[in-house]
């Protein structure tokens, strides 16, 4: 089978339908199974999109240190805070994302630590104004924005963990949150605009230690709900899924709150600490 109808079929089994809102992540190394191009992978995906429909990926700058895992980048930039240029600092969140970041009309958005890009019908709305958002999880952000829209998750070639929304219930939980989870004041970042105007912004961050030890695959054990809404497709050894995104966050606050009210870590960071003073409910 060509390795376009390969990648059709593949979707169709994960559910991703024209006019779809898509955000996805992907490992192009653990996709060579299908023999496509970077630009024939992409391209596969828009066309099934549809003018309708949005993909979107992360535009991520904070992956300073390619020789280990992702979160020992993010601890890099955390503590060194470089200048991020949105017109040319690389996507080095992955190959895939950094060949999106230049396709024709491919929107990025001035985000010093979220950045996203975006083509399609949503894609201003996605991008638009997020150097002025205070809380990149919070109202207005470009990942509050796609749950406002109902994106559909999309995972070729990487684990059950990895999706950039995990810490929006995080944000919604607020006070009762037995974890500190995001700075506690908003902090700098320089970043330069499509304009080519320097600009500094000022935003919660997530913690360093919350990057390293986030585990959203874990509520996807615990609840029936979501495992009953993940669509798999694996071939080998590559897991191919997708889910969407409402399911999780709705599951995640129900499971969250069950667990702050109890005094417990939320699932998808039960070994991350709890904050001084919270004590643990044996049950």
């Amino acid at each position: 089978m060509q390795g376009y109808q390969r990648f059709n079929h593949l979707l169709d089994d994960l559910k991703i339908s024209r006019g779809d809102l898509v955000y996805l992540h992907t490992s192009f190394k653990r996709m060579a199974y299908l023999e496509l191009t970077g630009e024939q992978f992409l391209g596969i995906l828009l066309e099934r999109l549809g003018p309708a429909g949005t993909l979107v990926l992360p535009s991520f700058a904070w992956n300073l240190d390619k020789r280990e895992r992702p979160w020992k980048g993010y601890n890099d930039y955390f503590e060194s805070r470089p200048v991020f240029d949105v017109r040319r600092t690389p996507a080095n969140i992955g190959w895939i994302p950094e060949l999106f970041r230049a396709w024709q009309g491919v929107r990025r958005s001035v985000s010093y630590w979220w950045s996203i890009c975006a083509r399609g019908a949503l894609a201003e709305v996605l991008t638009s104004g997020q150097e002025s958002i205070v809380h990149p999880y919070g109202p207005g952000s470009s990942f509050e924005l796609l749950r406002r829209h109902d994106v559909k998750i999309l995972g070729l070639g990487v684990s059950l963990n990895t999706t950039s929304l995990a810490p929006v219930p995080d944000y919604v939980l607020g006070q009762q949150h037995t974890q500190d989870v995001f700075t506690d004041e908003p902090q700098k970042g320089v970043v330069i605009d499509h304009d080519g105007v320097r600009v500094e912004t000022h935003s919660f961050w997530l913690l360093p230690e919350v990057v390293r030890l986030i585990k959203p695959g874990v509520l996807i054990e615990e609840s029936e709900e979501l495992h009953r809404a993940v669509a798999r497709a694996d071939e080998d050894s590559n897991i191919n899924f997708s889910y969407p995104y409402a399911v999780y966050h709705g599951e995640a606050l129900r499971l969250g709150a069950q667990a702050c009210a109890e005094g417990r870590p939320v699932p998808w960071l039960r070994n991350y600490p709890l904050k001084q003073g919270r004590e643990k409910v044996e049950l």
